[in-house]
C-alpha cells in the first residue's frame, strides 16, 4: 500500500455499531437443502429490518465490478484509486482482506461485505462489496470447486434508497470455474436465486460468471432471465474473454444503464466493468 492510499480514512464494518442485523453464512459443503434454509432464512428478512440515520444510497447509482486478482499485481491500489473513488457500490472479486480495500475512498468511510472464498496461512479472499452507506443485511454465501477444493464465494446485501420504499438488493459473485458439465454452478445460483425471486425492488448481479462454454451462458441468462434480470451491454466490449466469451457481467432489474464502459487495466488479468444506473420508469 503506497503512502497516499494509507492516510485515507476508512472505517471497517466491524468496528461500527450493528448495522447488519441478520448475517448468515453457508458452509461451501453445505447440502442443496442446508443451502435452500439458509436462503429461506434469508429472504424472510428482506425488507424487514430497520433503516438508521445515514444509511440511504442515492440515485443514480454509479457501480464498479472487477476481479482484482487477489492484489497481487503491480499498480492495483492505483488503479482501484481511479476505478472506485467516486462509485456508490464496488463488487470486488478475489478481494485479498489484508489489503485493506476500504482504505481508498477519499471522500469519506466505505463499509465493507466480505464473504470469505480461498483461505490459506494469513490470506484471505474472497468477495468484498465497498458501499459509500451501509447495507441493512448481508448474508454470505459458498461454494466449492469441486475439482481443487477451494471455495468460490457470493456475498448478498441489501441497501435502503433515498426516497424510495423499495430496496436495492446487490449480489456479487465469483463464479465456480473447473467443472464438468454446468451442475455445480447451476447449484452455486439456486440460493441466490431464491433471493431474488423474494425480493421485490431493483437489483444487481454483478461479477466473474466463469461463463467460457456456451452452456454456461445459457444456464446462468436462463436463470436470470425468469427472475426479470437482463445483462449490461459493453461497446466496445472489452471485457476478458475465455475460449472467446466474456467472463464478467452485470445483470441488473428494474434499472436501467445512463452508461456503461468496460476500463483494460494491467493490474488484474481482468478488465474493470463500470455503470450509471437509475430507476427504470
Amino acid at each position: 500500500m503506497n503512502g497516499k492510499t494509507a492516510k485515507i480514512r476508512f472505517k471497517r464494518l466491524a468496528l461500527l455499531p450493528v448495522l447488519l442485523s441478520t448475517l448468515l453464512v453457508a458452509n461451501g459443503r453445505a447440502s442443496p437443502t442446508e443451502l435452500a434454509e439458509v436462503a429461506n432464512t434469508c429472504a424472510d428478512h428482506l425488507g424487514q429490518l430497520p433503516v438508521a440515520e445515514g444509511q440511504l444510497l442515492s440515485l443514480p447509482l454509479d457501480i464498479l465490478s472487477w476481479n482484482i486478482q487477489k492484489t497481487s499485481n503491480t499498480g492495483w491500489a492505483d488503479d482501484l484509486l481511479k476505478l472506485a473513488h467516486d462509485r456508490h457500490l464496488t463488487f470486488i472479486q478475489e478481494a485479498a482482506l489484508q489489503a485493506q480495500l476500504g482504505e481508498l475512498q477519499p471522500r469519506g468511510p466505505l463499509y465493507q461485505s466480505f464473504a470469505e472464498g480461498y483461505y490459506s496461512g494469513k490470506q484471505r479472499t474472497g468477495v468484498m462489496t465497498l458501499s459509500s452507506s451501509a447495507p441493512t443485511m448481508q448474508c454470505n454465501f459458498t461454494r466449492v470447486e469441486p475439482w481443487l477444493g477451494t471455495p468460490k464465494a457470493a456475498t448478498v446485501t441489501e441497501h435502503a434508497l433515498a426516497g424510495r420504499q423499495e430496496r436495492l438488493l446487490a449480489v456479487n459473485l465469483h463464479a465456480i470455474n473447473f467443472t464438468i458439465g454446468i451442475s455445480d454452478l447451476q447449484a452455486q445460483l439456486g440460493p441466490l436465486a431464491t433471493l431474488l425471486a423474494n425480493h421485490d425492488g431493483p437489483a444487481i448481479l454483478a461479477g466473474d460468471f466463469n461463463t467460457w462454454s456456451a452452456a454456461r451462458q445459457q444456464l446462468v441468462d436462463s436463470t436470470l432471465s425468469v427472475l426479470g434480470l437482463v445483462p449490461l451491454r459493453f461497446e466496445p466490449d472489452l471485457r476478458t474473454r475465455f475460449f472467446g466469451r466474456p467472463l464478467d457481467h452485470i445483470y441488473v432489474r428494474g434499472l436501467v444503464a445512463e452508461h456503461t464502459e468496460v476500463i483494460p487495466v494491467t493490474s488484474s488479468d481482468h478488465n474493470a466493468l463500470r455503470a450509471r444506473l437509475d430507476l427504470a420508469l
